[in-house]
């Protein structure tokens, strides 16, 4: 009787497995116009030969399962934690205008798609609406149950890695700002004691002439004789610039009379405690403290606000030559001040500006667009409805 049930069941079962090969295959044959998306996060990878092989293992695939490739994204060190990448912003609105003529998004492997599990299946729906499928040429992620479970876990153990890479190097960092050393590049005034590229072992040392020079302004500050023009001025005079190569601002002038770094204490950014650090200092404390003093009597300043009125789509609306978030300002006019949204990116060729209204009446009316209809809504909730009763 076992027997008899064990030889009826196990065709049953290769009959599945076979079916759900074939359906794999069906799937895979059915997809004709793919795109190729290829990423490395450093500077070591642009110049090694993951970019490189990850291409032409997407490459093979393609041509393997008889697709033919319309365009090649690669994205050149960018981290994958964030949906806001250069090429993937053009890939996906490639997707978008050439639709439904995207089959399929190659990628080498899930991590260089995305290392957030939101990200991932956000991007992956998006592509989906526009008739593209995401297909990892070395991972087993396919339409089935199985290919669905496994791509799941695949974006998780990305995200995973993702994290514990990061929180090992803010440990890393920590504790080299405990044992009195800058993590990071070293402030105006001082270099790197290490060479370039390695890991920091070293205190900074001071940068001469530089340093002598600045240690001079502080005492000329310290005296009380001097506003933040005329230093500012002076620093002009004296030809000193930032480390981007560029004479002082307000605003750098400002960032430097505050940094505690100068006299020799290292602030940890996510305790807030104050460790002794290992560099030559700058200013002596008393100096230092006298700075801020005269700093509290003079400033009158208005706090910057992350958030206003005036401009809601701030740091959310792009620029159309760059991508980079754009930023709030004011432009006086004769009678009155007029708001605009700016390109704050240096580089940026166009660097254009656009009007608040303008930039809102277009928000409104994609709003309008995506938003769904009243209709549709009454339809779900009903069907909400039921659906909970049963």
């Amino acid at each position: 009787m076992q027997k008899q049930i064990l030889g009826q069941e196990a065709p049953r079962a290769a009959d599945r497995n076979l079916t759900g090969k074939t359906t794999q295959r069906a799937a895979l044959t059915e997809l004709t116009n793919c795109v190729i998306y290829c990423r490395v996060s450093s500077k070591e990878q642009i110049e090694g030969t993951s970019l490189e092989s990850q291409e032409i293992a997407c490459t093979e695939y393609a041509k393997t399962h008889k697709m033919q490739v319309l365009k090649t994204f690669v994205e050149r060190g960018e981290s994958a934690k964030f949906a806001d990448r250069t090429q993937l912003i053009e890939l996906i609105d490639f997707c978008r205008t050439s639709k439904p003529k995207v089959d399929a998004l190659l990628v080498w492997k899930l991590d260089r798609f995305a290392r957030n599990v939101g990200d991932h299946f956000n991007i992956k729906a998006t592509l989906m609406k526009y008739g593209a499928r995401v297909v990892s040429v070395t991972e087993p992620i396919d339409a089935n149950p199985e290919g669905k479970l496994m791509e799941t876990i695949l974006a998780g153990f990305a995200q995973f890695d993702n994290d514990i890479r990061a929180a090992r190097t803010v440990q890393g960092m920590r504790r080299k700002i405990q044992e009195g050393i800058f993590p990071w590049g070293p402030p105006l005034g001082y270099r790197s004691a290490d060479r370039e590229g390695q890991k920091k072992t070293k205190p900074d040392e001071p940068d001469q002439p530089l340093f002598g020079l600045l240690q001079r302004a502080w005492r000329e500050f310290a005296t009380g004789m001097y506003k933040k023009a005329d230093m500012l001025r002076l620093m002009h005079s004296w030809g000193v610039e930032t480390a981007n190569r560029i004479s002082m601002t307000a605003q750098s002038l400002d960032n430097f009379f505050r940094n505690p770094y100068y006299t020799g204490i290292l602030v940890d950014p996510w305790s807030g405690e104050h460790h002794p650090g290992k560099h030559v200092p700058m200013v002596s404390p008393e100096d230092f403290a006298r700075v801020q003093t005269i700093i509290a009597r003079r400033n009158r300043s208005i706090a910057h606000q992350k958030e206003r009125l005036e401009f809601p789509l701030r740091s959310f609306a792009r620029c159309a030559t760059c991508r980079q978030s754009l930023t709030g300002g004011w432009s006086k006019g004769r009678s009155r001040r007029y708001a605009y949204y700016v390109c704050g990116n240096r580089t940026c060729d166009a660097q254009p500006n656009y009007q608040v209204e303008v930039v809102h009446d277009e928000f409104g009316a994609l709003l309008d667009l995506i938003a769904p209809k009243p209709e549709l809504i009454t339809a779900l909730e009903r069907r909400i409805l039921r659906a909970a009763e049963k």
